[in-house]
Order: C-alpha cells, then sequence, then structure tokens
C-alpha cells in the first residue's frame, strides 16, 4: 500500500514573500521620507523666492527713490549757484521766483520749492502768492542749517505743510554768504502721496510691509499702516541694530517692530542718500500658501501610499501564481529594451533638428548615386555650413546655438523640395542636401533660396562677419553630370571644396567647383 504523498512547503516561496514584505516596507519608508523631503523642499522654495522677491523689490525701489531725489538735489544745487551768482535783490526775485516755479512744474514729486533767509523769513516760493509775513525759523530743518556749516543735501522727518496742509518730506540747504556765512535755506518739499502712489504699484499681500526710513530709523513712508505712525523712530529694529550695520543691502526674518509680525524682509540702502528702503512679506501668509499648495499634493501621496498597500495585499495574495508571469514579463522586458537599444542606435533622425541624421544620409547618398549612375541622370550635392557658428557660441552660449541650429534646420525643412530630395544634418553646424535628378542651374537656384531664406530669418549675431550682423550660410554645390559617375567619397570631397571656396571668398555664398 502507498504512502500518500504531501507536498513539502516551498522555502523558497517562504522567502519571496518575507522579502515582499519587507520591500513593501521600505517602499512606504521610503516614500513618506522622499515626500517629507519634497515638502519641507517646496517651503524652502517659497522662502527663498520670497526672499529674492524682497530683496529685488528692495533694491529697485531704492533706486527709485534714488531716481526721485536726485533731480531735485541738482535742482537745489542750481537754484544755490545761481543766488550766489546773481543775489536775491528785488530786480533778481523775479527771475528766480519764475525758475522756481519752472522746476516745480517739470518734478510731480515736488510739492513746493522755498527760499528763506536768516532769520527763516519767506523770500521766494514756487507758489504764486508769497506770504511776506511766513517764517519757518522754529522748523527742525532751518535750525540744522544754523547749526551745521556743512553743504549737502540735509533730509528731515516728515512735516505737514503750513500752506496746504499736505504731509510732506523736507529736503533742504543751506545757503551761505560768500564769507561763508550763514544766509538762509533752500527748501524743496516732496509730496508723501507721491510716495504712496508710486510705491503703491506693488502688491505685497494683505499684511505686507514697505517703508521708506532715514538712516537713523525715523519712518518716512510706511505701508499698510496709517499716517501716525510717520516720524516714529524703530532704531531699535534688527534691521538697525545689526542688519545694515553688516550689509548695506540683504534679506532676513523677524518681528517688524510697528506690530510684532514676523515677515520675510529685504533692505537696501541709497546709495547717495541717508536712507533706507525695506520690504516685508507675512510669514503667516506664506505658511498658508504652502499649505494650500501642499493639500492636493499630500492628498495623492496617502492615495499612493494606500494604492502601494493595496497593491501589495494582492501580490502577496498572488504570489505564488505571479511568480511565473513576472519572469515572463522580465524576459519580455530584456527583449523590448534590447529591442528599444537597437532602434535607437538604427534611429535615422537628428533628435536636435529633426531633419535626417549622418547615418540616413549615408544610406541616401548611396542609393541615389546607385540610382543616378544606373539611369545616367544627374545629381547634385550641397554642403551647407553656419558662418562663424563658433563665434555664435562663444557670444550667445550653446544653448542659443542649439536654437540657431533648429532654426536654420527648420528653414531647410519648410525650403519645399522635392519628395526625393533629401535634407540632412551632416555634423555639428553642417547641413547638406541630396538633390535627385537635378541639374547645375536648378541646383544654384535652390542653394540660393537656401542662403537666402537662411538670411531672411535675421537671428542676431554681432559677431558675424556679414554686415547686417545676422545670421548666415555659405553653401559649396557638386552637380555629378549623368556622363561621369562619381563615388560618395568624390561627390562629398568636391562639395566640400567648393563649401571651402565659399568660406575663403567671404562666406553668405554659394560656390560651385568647376
Amino acid at each position: 500500500m502507498s504512502e500518500e504523498h504531501h507536498p513539502q512547503p516551498d522555502v523558497s516561496m517562504q522567502s519571496l514573500r518575507r522579502l515582499l514584505v519587507v520591500f513593501l516596507l521600505v517602499i512606504g519608508c521610503a516614500v513618506v521620507l522622499v515626500n517629507g523631503w519634497v515638502v519641507y523642499s517646496i517651503w524652502q522654495r517659497i522662502v527663498n523666492e520670497t526672499q529674492n522677491n524682497a530683496r529685488n523689490l528692495s533694491q529697485s525701489l531704492s533706486r527709485q527713490a534714488e531716481d526721485t531725489l536726485l533731480p531735485v538735489e541738482l535742482t537745489l544745487q542750481d537754484l544755490r549757484d545761481r543766488i550766489t551768482l546773481v543775489g536775491l535783490d528785488a530786480e533778481r526775485q523775479n527771475y528766480l521766483r519764475t525758475l522756481l516755479m519752472e522746476r516745480k512744474a517739470s518734478l510731480p514729486q515736488l510739492h513746493g520749492l522755498f527760499v528763506y533767509d536768516r532769520a527763516g523769513n519767506w523770500v521766494l516760493t514756487s507758489q504764486e502768492m508769497l506770504n511776506q509775513r511766513s517764517n519757518n525759523a522754529d522748523r527742525a530743518y532751518f535750525k540744522y542749517h544754523q547749526q551745521h556749516s556743512d553743504l549737502d543735501l540735509h533730509i528731515d522727518e516728515v512735516i505737514r505743510s503750513r500752506t496746504t496742509g499736505e504731509l510732506v518730506i523736507p529736503v533742504s540747504m543751506r545757503l551761505n554768504n560768500r564769507d561763508g556765512t550763514f544766509r538762509g535755506v533752500l527748501l524743496a518739499t516732496l509730496r508723501i502721496d507721491y510716495f504712496r502712489q508710486i510705491f503703491g504699484y506693488y502688491s505685497l499681500g494683505d499684511k505686507g510691509l514697505l517703508a521708506l526710513m532715514t538712516h537713523t530709523g525715523n519712518i518716512l513712508y510706511v505701508r499698510p499702516f496709517v499716517d501716525n505712525l510717520l516720524n516714529r523712530n524703530i532704531a531699535n529694529s534688527p534691521l538697525f541694530t545689526h542688519l545694515l550695520k553688516t550689509s548695506s543691502n540683504g534679506t532676513a526674518s523677524y518681528k517688524a517692530a510697528l506690530d510684532g509680525v514676523e515677515r520675510i524682509f529685504g533692505y537696501a540702502s541709497l546709495k547717495r542718500y541717508p536712507l533706507v528702503i525695506t520690504v516685508g512679506y507675512d510669514k503667516k501668509q506664506l505658511v498658508q500658501a504652502w499649505l494650500a499648495e501642499l493639500v492636493v499634493y499630500l492628498s495623492l501621496c496617502a492615495l499612493l501610499l494606500l494604492v502601494i498597500a493595496a497593491l501589495g495585499w494582492l501580490l502577496l495574495r498572488n504570489v505564488g501564481h505571479t511568480i511565473r508571469d513576472q519572469e515572463e514579463l522580465a524576459t519580455a522586458r530584456d527583449r523590448l529594451t534590447a529591442i528599444n537599444r537597437t532602434l535607437q542606435t538604427l534611429a535615422l533622425v537628428d533628435s536636435l533638428t529633426g531633419l535626417a541624421n549622418r547615418r540616413q544620409f549615408d544610406l541616401y547618398l548611396d542609393r541615389s548615386l546607385e540610382r543616378a549612375n544606373k539611369l545616367r541622370s544627374p545629381m547634385a550635392l550641397l554642403m551647407i555650413d553656419v558662418d562663424s557658428f563658433k563665434r555664435f557660441n562663444d557670444t550667445y552660449g550653446h544653448l542659443a546655438g542649439d536654437e540657431c541650429l533648429k532654426y536654420v534646420g527648420n528653414a531647410l525643412l519648410n525650403i519645399g523640395l522635392r519628395s526625393d530630395d533629401l535634407i540632412a544634418r551632416y555634423g555639428g553646424e553642417e547641413f547638406a542636401v541630396i538633390l535627385t535628378d537635378c541639374g547645375q542651374e536648378a541646383a544654384m537656384k535652390v542653394a540660393e533660396r537656401i542662403r537666402e531664406v537662411v538670411a531672411a530669418l535675421e537671428i542676431p549675431h554681432r559677431n558675424s562677419e556679414s554686415a547686417a550682423k545676422v545670421v548666415t550660410i555659405s553653401i559649396g554645390l557638386h552637380v555629378m553630370q549623368s556622363n561621369q559617375p562619381e563615388d560618395r567619397q568624390t561627390l562629398i570631397g568636391q562639395a566640400d571644396k567648393a563649401l571651402y571656396q565659399a568660406k575663403l571668398a567671404g562666406r553668405n555664398r554659394v560656390e560651385i567647383l568647376q
């Protein structure tokens, strides 16, 4: 009586299951770690982009502020020179008053221009009517010039105009007598509304901050806060306590002294004037934007983990049935990979221009020569070279060089040749055109048309030898006559010699070897 046979457990299959479990756990952990890194990278990208935006905007606004102040400074210097030259006598005042009115009208940032004597009385103003009883000796800027002998431009705290009630920034210069004693003050007042208008174009979010301050920390303009904060001193801010001491411009993250909100700031000191521009983006809003960007991403990642878990369960359940399929699939994959490699090796199209590559050119030229020799028909070969292409690459870079070759290749492709003709990228910046059953006259017309079409692209090339400073091509043409059979090397060699003649003759031309 025979014994019943019981199959023994497949130890290798059990090992495979264990390995599969470990693999799925590793994959799950890897997905979590990778997604954690991606989430962190997204935050870093947002922070870096915000820092770059803040830095660039602060530097741009600092240049804009300098451009606003420079014509005002030049106006005051010019006015001081004229007063020193012609004086402030009554017969000169009408001339000077007209000059002030013209200068004020030409500078939209100006609220007004004023001249004060040593006692602070108004002598001249850009306004049409002069209140002779007005005296500004009590203003801080006037006292400053009384006590300081320097002739540099002075920017003081924001004041309210006594003539119009507007908030203005006083920009002043000391006016001296010929012996150097104090003669008075030249004053230009800048409208706060002007800065509110030009700085209002920039969107910084609901709690974004933009401020113009003196180097001592006095606020001259700030948004989005109310005007009550003007002239407030924030010298205890990190911006003034250490950031500006180490660098005149940069970025940093800190809590604003005005409202305690943490922001990512960009700051820049004006090179010519003792002013500072700072731009801040609310960090809480950045976090909200980051979380909003992550919602969809994290949902997809969670879905991916669920799919991995489901697939793992299915694999564990069906591993005994799928092992054979996996082996067959691996075999098929290897074969497919080998076929793909073979196809890539045999690819006949140039990946950059979409034209025929050198391999296809050689194959087609051999077939065309065989056909032309058999039928006793002429055949032409055009060898084309982009002029001064190394200079183009050196000037604009290799990426621009690739784009240039694409444009030239596209122009050749759209030249409208016959279906039996072939356009190929021969190598580097060289192209070739095979014209079957084509005589010398027709080939010359095609070559000239190709040369003109490429020149008409007007691709800029400032180091080109052409007068138009655009990309051009040189073409060497050789026509194999019907009664003079040639081989491939001879045909290419003759066309190359013609191309060399075209280069020597000055480029941007067609040459045929006689």
